[in-house]
């Protein structure tokens, strides 16, 4: 591996398109349809003002923990030694598997443990709704794989914003489900938690494909030259 994991030259890829990016894999991973059922659970013995003031703090963690590992994660990536096409491919493979989990209807549940620890607290808005339900692995991941797709201080301003934007979103979907909980059905709410996981299926694949298409060229390189010289020795001989 190459010393300190050198960053690729990110794509160029125009500001409005990364935005678009940058919104629907944050988005799609967050999901906060899926966690809406969760919040009222944990909130439950809130009345609705203190509903609202638990998901305006709990999303204000998630958002300050996101932007922390978005813009910082490169440089713990380096002080690592890992390369930047291994967190796209094992990322992506994480990211693949919270999507399988979403399509067969599944959704991030607390442990037992958590649960008893989040009812037993004056306030879980830290934990466990802004980290991990809010914050965790496979946004963690999409946060610092969309950083190092970013091209030039404008696309990391827009990635910035579509972080401020998604739990923006999000907290307005927590605020619409205290107010207007009895309308919400758990029907709705699972149509649309299958379809951000056919989305997030998407994205983890073609992460895991870009990923690839950096890590074979540096990989095969040396072996295809050597067999390529050789062939070359052996049709001049």
């Amino acid at each position: 591996m190459t010393r300190g994991a050198p960053r690729p030259t990110p794509s160029r890829v125009n500001p409005l398109s990364y935005a678009l990016l940058a919104f629907g894999s944050l988005f799609a991973i967050l999901s906060p349809f899926a966690t809406v059922p969760t919040f009222l659970a944990l909130t439950e013995e809130q009345d609705a003002a203190d509903r609202v003031a638990t998901a305006r703090r709990a999303c204000l963690v998630a958002l300050a923990s996101m932007l922390a590992f978005a813009l910082l994660g490169a440089r713990l990536l380096a002080a690592l030694r890992i390369s930047v096409p291994a967190l796209q491919i094992a990322g992506g493979f994480v990211i693949l598997r919270i999507a399988f989990r979403m399509l067969e209807g599944e959704r991030r549940r607390l442990t037992a443990e958590e649960r008893s620890e989040a009812l037993g607290k004056n306030d879980a808005a830290i934990t466990p709704l802004g980290v991990p339900l809010l914050c965790g692995p496979g946004a963690i991941t999409t946060g610092i794989l969309l950083h190092n797709e970013a091209a030039g201080a404008l696309q990391v301003g827009l990635l910035v914003t579509m972080v401020v934007l998604v739990y923006g979103l999000t907290f307005g979907m927590f605020w619409v489900a205290v107010t207007y909980s009895k309308y919400l059905g758990p029907i709705a709410l699972t149509v649309v938690g299958r379809l951000m996981g056919l989305l997030i299926a998407a994205i983890a694949i073609q992460f895991v494909i870009d990923g690839l298409g950096m890590a074979l060229p540096s990989m095969l390189g040396e072996p295809v030259a050597a067999v390529g010289a050789a062939l070359d020795r052996m049709w001049h001989s």
